[in-house]
């Protein structure tokens, strides 16, 4: 189940997919260091927390078969409903705090503080 978890499992597509929207001008090195991250924490929270979290990449990875990857990574970003949008707000709530911590001068679209 860890594996949906991975940087090159569906978390890892739906976050990197997810922060391209968020964080349109994100660096790919940065972008690519912030999904590892979210990943990461993802796997290290306790057993049913990290269960429920493979549940819902793995439902989006399906549901993905079915519907258009960023169609989906759209609607989840966007909805207030409970469980629904909870591995959007998680991502975003992880990815947030890691790019503002790491790198403190980034801009709002993720851009790099420009050095003077």
């Amino acid at each position: 189940m860890s594996r949906a978890l991975d940087v090159d499992g569906p978390l890892g597509h739906f976050a990197e997919r997810l922060l391209r929207i968020e964080l349109p001008e994100l660096p790919a090195d940065r972008l690519s260091d912030t999904v590892s991250f979210v990943c990461r924490r993802a796997d290290a929270i306790p057993g049913p927390l990290r269960l429920g979290v493979s549940a819902l990449a793995l439902g989006v990875n399906v549901s993905e078969r079915v519907v258009d990857p960023t169609a989906m990574t759209n609607a989840l970003r966007r909805t207030s409903l409970p469980l629904v949008g909870e591995l959007a707000r998680m991502v975003r709530s992880l990815a947030f705090a890691y790019v503002w911590e790491t790198w403190p001068g980034t801009a709002p679209d993720g851009e790099p503080e420009q050095s003077s």
